[in-house]
């Protein structure tokens, strides 16, 4: 029986506003290219599986300049690849020069909420593990997010991140439940569904864009309203 959901943090619970698709389309246009915010879903989210893969053997913000340029060059050459532009080493440095300057906001999805709300009245414990590399209270408080999360665990605290599974298992002590009775809800499938699954949580995928479209052995939503479903059906 299912006694507690966890979730992961950016791209499932926060998301960018404006949307990172809307910013790569403001900066390629500036560039002389013309985009459709739709054909960056899946070059977006490949480029976030090589970056979270990445982040993942090492932490991106702990290694030398030389090499967090390489890695983002690398997510921009992903990106324009899979939409068709000439991956140039000048266009790839303009856009993260441009990047950096580019202001926008972290808010939550309009069905965060109701969904937090649905699993308090359900008394199931809420939870959060996310490969954060700062104290993150400021953007619970203002996200109103501090009033539903219980168990906290971010990859600052523990040492390792997703999809190690030391960070799994330090929620799962922290909660005091056990692997079976979580379900566990993230947007990336080798980070977050397999490295749930690994641990033996029960891991749901969003997949707010269907990007993952071609998988068909995992569990895959593309909102958190159908989240109730998945913990009466687990």
């Amino acid at each position: 029986m299912i006694k507690g959901v966890f979730f992961d943090l950016y791209n499932t619970l926060i998301g960018y506003q404006p949307s990172r698709e809307e910013m790569t389309v403001k900066l390629l246009a500036e560039l002389g290219y013309t985009i459709n915010e739709d054909d960056l879903y899946l070059p977006v989210n490949k480029a976030d599986e090589y970056f979270y893969q990445q982040n993942a053997q090492k932490p991106i913000s702990l290694r030398e300049r030389a090499e967090q340029m390489a890695v983002w060059s690398h997510y921009y050459r992903i990106i324009l690849e899979e939409i068709g532009i000439e991956p140039k080493p000048e266009l790839i440095n303009n856009l993260i020069s441009r990047w950096k300057n580019l202001k926008w906001e972290m808010t939550l999805y309009q069905d965060v909420i109701p969904c937090l709300e649905n699993l308090k009245k359900r008394n199931l414990k809420i939870g959060l593990i996310s490969n954060a590399e700062k104290d993150m209270s400021e953007l619970f408080n203002k996200t109103g997010l501090n009033k539903y999360l219980e168990t906290v665990v971010i990859s600052q605290e523990v040492g390792v991140t997703k999809p190690n599974p030391l960070i799994f298992q330090a929620a799962l002590k922290k909660s005091g439940l056990t692997a079976k009775e979580v379900l566990y809800i993230g947007d990336q499938y080798q980070v977050d569904y397999m490295g749930a699954m690994n641990v033996g949580l029960n891991p749901v995928l969003l997949d707010r864009r269907n990007c993952y479209l071609d998988l068909k052995d995992c569990r895959r939503i593309t909102g958190l309203a159908e989240l109730e479903y998945c913990i009466d059906n687990t």
